[in-house]
């Protein structure tokens, strides 16, 4: 099983007269010993099997924990929503998760700059409620980042799925699998889980 160094952000991007044009996770992909940057978002997921690739997010809960990082990733994912670099800097919209301290907001805030940004608008409510409280000037901003914390529930449950799809494949069964989790959390190296989501995921596949 891949790891994924913190729970990643899922981003969005609106662009004005074309809707969503972009969803992906705060994924960076890069080569272990050359330390080049080989994908980001949805395709740096899918190389989480790699051992020679080390996968992660310079998010965690939403927020900003690798500044450099952040800035090449929403960089990418900027270019990419827009189909190429723009030519002129466009002004931003960045909806932020609710609970956002000064000093995050101001680290955010100096990410998206960097990118390019013109002007920027912040808001801590999400993209679906952007345009019931847009401000006056909403007109003049072309883009609009979304940015949500991945719930560390839902994180912890599509790794237990992979691990139980694991598990079948190697004829282990869901009750052994729930077992050594118990074990290891008695143990104190992490902490007893509840297997019911889980278990009925494994009777899904």
């Amino acid at each position: 099983m891949g790891k994924i160094n913190y729970e990643p952000a899922d981003i969005e991007i609106y662009v004005q007269g074309k809707g969503v044009v972009l969803k992906e996770k705060s994924l960076v992909a890069f080569d272990k010993v050359t330390c080049r940057v080989l994908a980001y978002g949805t395709e740096a997921e899918s190389m989480t099997e790699d051992e020679n690739i080390c996968v992660v997010s310079p998010m965690r809960q939403g927020m900003v924990v690798d500044y450099q990082v952040a800035v090449e990733l929403f960089r990418h994912l900027l270019y990419k929503a827009l189909g190429k670099k723009p030519l002129w800097k466009p002004s931003i919209a960045l909806c932020v998760p609710k609970g956002i301290t000064q000093v995050e907001l101001k680290t955010i805030e100096d990410v998206i700059m960097q990118i390019g940004a013109r002007k920027l608008f912040i808001v801590d409510f999400p993209l679906d409620q952007f345009e019931m409280e847009m401000p006056k000037e909403y007109g003049q901003f072309k883009v609009i980042v979304d940015i949500t914390k991945e719930k560390p529930e839902s994180y912890i449950s599509e790794e237990l799925a992979g691990v139980l799809a694991y598990a079948r494949q190697q004829g282990i069964s869901v009750e052994r699998v729930e077992q050594l989790l118990r074990d290891a959390g008695c143990r104190g190296e992490i902490p007893a889980i509840n297997l019911n989501v889980a278990e009925r995921q494994w009777r899904l596949i």
